[in-house]
């Protein structure tokens, strides 16, 4: 019986460690690199953090991203929710960056009680950052430059994955254990690198908690949508994990104000899961005074090459047939007057005045009446 005992508990101890979090023996910066993170092997009531080594560059040299996990109590793991945090899929969105890394300085002081896990990826995309730009470039063909949040779930090296997919492929089972490890996704970011916004998000009502989600952001935008494919959004609400995309301000900045809204927009989804202590018995109701909901985004292209001067700045209301941008030429002519094609909201105004053919001068926020557009069009 003894002997039995002992080797059932060897047996134990062998699948255990098959799933433990596989540390490569590499420390990055006094960090410990890992190939993949078991949230079971992580210690309970405290903070770790890791590099995640993600592949390699051309040349050989390995790409590491970091992640920091908050595991509350040890029975948590079971009982209590798994919050994901993740910002600066596009490397020029910065925002979100700071957000990650105030609410794990915050957890500090909570980890010892918390009824959860948060896990936290404040930079997905080192690459892009480095470059000062969206997009993860890979070297093959001479060069060329990949959205990183269209191709999630990613695709391994062995079956033709590039770098961005590999990335990808790597978070998503390595990090986020093919959704097992993950029961609400919050995706950081802002809009791209000359456009101006306030605070917003992409929210596909259709899963359930999506729209209590959105709306726990208190938003001056709520834009209904269905997602893009390949997209962090996007793949875990397809695998039935409550997401939503956060959009915050500039790109290439810090706003301190989006920050501090953000912040107390993740609380409250902490506070809303039971991760963190809460004094309130009864559920947050949302202030939703100052949110435009609209199920329709509406670009409106230059004819030609120039200049935009704007005139109308991002959240102003507007009517349909008022004049939004003037497209002026090296001489200051006005070659072509911008029009609201719909009663409803500058959504997003152009901050850079260059423009070429096509590119747009301004989005607008609506309502459609169209059926199709119940669960949100772009055009």
């Amino acid at each position: 019986m003894q002997l039995l005992s002992s080797l059932f508990a060897g047996l134990a101890l062998l699948a255990h460690g098959a799933f433990a979090t596989n540390f490569t023996g590499d420390v990055l910066n006094g960090v410990p690199v890992i190939s993949n993170l078991d949230l079971s092997t992580v210690p309970a009531q405290n903070i770790s953090r890791y590099y995640l080594r993600v592949g390699e560059l051309n040349g050989g040299s390995p790409l590491h991203i970091p992640v920091i996990v908050a595991r509350g109590t040890p029975e948590s793991l079971e009982t209590g929710k798994k919050l994901s945090l993740s910002a600066a899929i596009h490397g020029d969105e910065l925002n979100g960056v700071r957000v990650v890394q105030r609410i794990f300085d915050q957890l500090k002081g909570q980890v010892a009680t918390l009824n959860g896990t948060v896990i936290g990826i404040p930079t997905v995309n080192p690459l892009g950052i480095y470059l000062n730009q969206r997009n993860y470039f890979t070297a093959a063909d001479s060069g060329f430059f990949t959205n990183v949040n269209r191709v999630f779930p990613g695709a391994p090296s062995s079956e033709g994955g590039n770098g961005a997919r590999l990335l990808a492929y790597n978070i998503w089972n390595n990090v986020w254990g093919n959704k097992t490890q993950v029961d609400v996704g919050l995706d950081l970011h802002t809009p791209s690198t000359g456009a101006e916004t306030s605070l917003w998000c992409y929210a596909d009502f259709r899963l359930p908690y999506v729209e209590r989600l959105a709306k726990l952001l208190q938003p001056d935008t709520l834009k209904i949508d269905v997602g893009e494919p390949g997209s962090i959004e996007t793949t875990f609400v397809d695998n039935e994990i409550p997401s939503i995309t956060v959009e915050m301000g500039q790109a290439k900045v810090w706003n301190a104000s989006l920050i501090d809204r953000v912040y107390d927009f993740i609380n409250r989804v902490m506070d809303d899961l039971r991760i963190i202590p809460s004094n309130s018995t009864e559920a947050y109701v949302p202030d939703l005074s100052h949110t435009y909901i609209a199920n329709t985004f509406h670009s409106n292209p230059s004819t030609y090459g120039g200049f935009v001067e704007r005139l109308v700045q991002a959240d102003e209301p507007l009517t349909k047939g008022q004049p939004i941008a003037n497209i002026r030429n090296v001489f200051g002519d006005v070659l072509e007057t911008i029009l609201s094609p719909a009663d409803g909201k500058m959504f997003s105004s152009p901050r850079d005045p260059s423009i070429e053919p096509g590119g747009n001068a301004g989005q607008i926020a609506y309502n459609s009446t169209d059926p199709k557009c119940a669960d949100g069009c772009i055009f």
